[in-house]
């Protein structure tokens, strides 16, 4: 198989992954969302960079918007989604990621993107109070914090997950 088609495959994959993990098997609220989805964008960031990964997060995010919307779609979110993918690229890819690198991964994540930058959107979209809504947002961060760190350092530490993942993907 073609390098380049064997890489739009597992991207694909890896998209199909994001929705049902985000959007069939998380819980879902106007204001929260915790799940599993973003470990499809990781183990991208993992295999080939930020670029891809961001690619990978705005298509799952796109594909997921137009299959299970949850309310009105915002280009906004879409946007938001690459620039998590980005962010997983830029601490998870060339060489085998540790506990520190998937910490700073999930806490600028987290932070920048979920609480800060979501949660502006959702303000402007929908029109809840800011104070009340980074309030609000601050558990599910904390939480994704830990679950994103955990989920991500897994799959790093585990010799026969990782190795599979890159074998598979390269």
């Amino acid at each position: 198989m073609n390098k380049n088609t064997k890489k739009i495959v597992i991207i694909a994959m890896l998209v199909a992954f994001d929705v049902i993990f985000s959007r069939l098997l998380a819980f879902n609220v106007l204001i929260a969302k915790v799940g599993l989805g973003f470990a499809a964008a990781a183990v991208c960031a993992m295999l080939y960079g930020p670029v891809w990964a961001g690619v990978c997060a705005a298509l799952a995010d796109l594909v997921g918007a137009l299959l299970f919307p949850t309310g009105a779609y915002f280009p906004g979110f879409t946007a938001t989604a690459a620039l998590t993918g980005v962010i997983y690229g830029a601490f998870l890819y060339k060489g085998r990621p540790n506990f520190k690198r998937c910490l700073l991964a999930a806490v600028t994540n987290s932070i920048v993107v979920t609480l800060i930058i979501n949660s502006l959107m959702i303000h402007f979209v929908y029109g809840p109070d800011f104070t009340a809504l980074m309030a609000a947002r601050s558990a599910e961060t904390l939480a994704m914090i830990v679950i994103q760190t955990a989920v991500m350092t897994a799959i790093a530490s585990s010799d026969t997950l990782y190795g599979k993942i890159i074998a598979f993907g390269r």
